[in-house]
């Protein structure tokens, strides 16, 4: 069982690498944006690249927290942990850059790209072979439209932490030593 200190210990070397992540998602959304701008651009590469590297960055500070701040050894309970904190702080801070975008700079322009790649003749034949009609398409489009900057933000929030839910799994069954 871990103390009071240890739990301090790895919230807050989870909190600076969940900081990190963030700054890894929020460049990795900017190139999202900067694609919808110049779609010919590397911006789409980063996108990928910089979303992927994130969940290597983080598995690689859970095993340099794990080899230097433990002694190389970490219970799969403790570092599933770490991996779920770190991505608890990288999702909320990335929910407030994510907030402050939609809120002080997008005005609207993420949703109108959405209805124009929905519009597509190619978007257009693959959401019929779905099932959905246009009238679907237009009443998800408004939806996601009537949407403020904090659903948006909270929205992100819970899908990224979702995400950071699951990653940690097979990061901590890797990661355990001991």
């Amino acid at each position: 069982m871990a103390n009071h200190q240890e739990i301090q210990q790895l919230q807050a070397f989870a909190r600076v690498d969940g900081a990190i992540v963030a700054l890894l998602w929020t460049l990795s959304f900017a190139c999202l944006v900067g694609f919808f701008h110049s779609p010919s651009s590397l911006y789409g590469i980063g996108w990928f690249v910089l979303g992927a590297y994130s969940l290597v960055h983080a598995a690689m500070k859970l095993r340099k927290f794990r080899d230097d701040v433990l002694g190389g050894k970490i219970s799969f309970r403790r570092a599933y942990g770490y991996s779920i904190l770190t991505y608890l702080y990288a999702a909320l801070l990335f929910a407030v850059a994510q907030y402050l975008y939609f809120q002080f700079l997008d005005n609207g322009f993420l949703v109108s790209q959405y209805s124009l790649q929905a519009s597509s003749p190619q978007m257009q034949e693959m959401m019929k072979l779905y099932g959905l009609t246009e009238q679907d398409i237009r009443f998800m489009l408004e939806n996601i439209a009537a949407l403020r900057p904090i659903d948006i933000a909270l929205q992100f929030f819970s899908t990224n932490l979702m995400l950071g839910v699951f990653v940690s799994l097979p990061v901590a069954l890797v990661m355990r030593k001991g």
